[in-house]
């Protein structure tokens, strides 16, 4: 997997400052596209394009490379009850911390990944405003990681606010990214990862002031910022600095950081490789759990195809009869795998993987059945199951 840093982008700028020569501090190669499942059967090599990762050495900001074109996902998960769960909490923190009462208007942005927070809102009390409008509470659920052009969401956003109103985002965090060498999370579509030190200069720009951040063990670990009209001279909390402290210490504002998440990236994939290889040398039958976008890139990284796993599961009824890109592992029902019975089950949801071995606890109870499960990342170790 190349690793080494390039000098400088070409012919790019950042998608936040519009800084010219983001500097390239990651390349793994040539990745089929996450977003895209192809029905199992279909004769057409899945595209790839090059997956490379620059940093923006004006504002820090995190971000894919231009290499690909853009085109819509589509919404094949389905909901676990891990991202329902945290709708329900995000939505009573913000209502408390925000002091957000019945009857204010509020406008969400999601990721189109589903486990949106709106219906907890109406729930509340608020009312919904079209995205045009303008309103008390702006909330970006994830959507701002697949901005092409991030300071122009940003303008966008700070338009919708009414006065007094606030700005609340949660998107993927780059800091465990970096500490845990969360590789898999980056991906084609995903365009930007985002710290608080990029977040509060890019605000900024736009007349808002970053009041709150708050670190969410969702997704492998993001992070919720609010903000406020600098015009209102609202109050910071410290949770802000905080979380800067720990990201400067992570490293994010310095290059070798991030270069380094390369041959870490590599050590990963190459674990999780072994790891399969060692299976099948013991002789025991393997399938994988989740048809998630990241299990493209960790598969393509890791050089895994169908010979060292064979098939996964999801619980999408889209995705059944698809195929992981780029690997070309098939995906089946969930009940497939009592049917089949395998001896070992690796979960390419890692970041729900207590989740799924409940789960799996649930569908194989009085079975007889009782495979090893095993999390790929942020380390590869086994589970308890259920």
């Amino acid at each position: 997997m190349p690793t080494t840093a390039d000098t400088a982008a070409s012919g790019f700028t950042c998608r936040a400052c519009h800084a010219r020569h983001p500097r390239r501090v990651l390349d793994l190669g040539e990745v089929a596209a996450s977003d895209q499942f192809p029905a199992v059967d279909d004769p057409t090599p899945d595209p790839t394009w090059p997956l490379r990762l620059y940093v923006c050495e004006n504002c820090h900001l995190v971000q894919l490379g231009r290499e690909r074109g853009v085109y819509p996902e589509p919404q094949l998960a389905v909901d676990s009850r891990t991202a329902l769960e945290h709708a329900r909490t995000s939505v009573t923190e913000i209502l408390a911390d925000e002091e957000v009462a019945a009857g204010a208007t509020v406008i969400e942005l999601d990721s189109s990944h589903g486990a949106s927070w709106l219906p907890a809102f109406l729930d509340a009390g608020l009312v919904a405003v079209d995205e045009d409008g303008t309103a008390d509470l702006v909330v970006d659920v994830h959507h701002l990681m697949h901005a092409d052009d991030l300071d122009a969401v940003v303008r966008a956003h700070a338009r919708r606010l009414a006065p007094g109103g606030r700005l609340v985002c949660e998107f993927f965090h780059v800091l465990p990214v970096v500490e845990k060498t969360l590789i898999d999370t980056i991906r084609h579509g995903h365009f930007l990862y985002l710290s608080v030190l990029a977040a509060v200069p890019l605000l900024a720009r736009h007349g808002l002031t970053v009041t709150r951040a708050r670190l969410v063990d969702v997704y492998g670990g993001s992070v919720r910022l609010t903000a406020a009209g600098t015009g209102d001279s609202p109050r910071v909390d410290d949770s802000v600095e905080r979380v800067i402290e720990r990201e400067r210490a992570a490293g994010l504002d310095r290059l070798e950081s991030l270069e380094a998440l390369g041959s870490k990236g590599a050590h990963t994939a190459e674990e999780v490789r072994a790891h399969l290889e060692g299976l099948r040398r013991e002789g025991r039958r393997v399938a994988g759990y989740g048809a998630p976008s990241k299990a493209t890139v960790l598969l393509a990284l890791a050089g895994v195809g169908k010979e060292l796993l064979p098939y996964t599961v999801d619980l999408s009824p889209a995705k059944h009869g698809c195929r992981v890109p780029g690997a070309g592992v098939p995906i089946r029902s969930v009940e497939d795998l009592l049917v089949d019975r395998p001896d070992d089950v690796v979960i390419l949801t890692w970041d729900i993987a207590d989740e799924v071995a409940t789960q799996l606890a649930s569908l194989a109870a009085d079975s007889g059945w009782s495979p090893r499960l095993w999390a790929p990342l942020p380390a590869l170790r086994e589970l308890a199951a259920g």
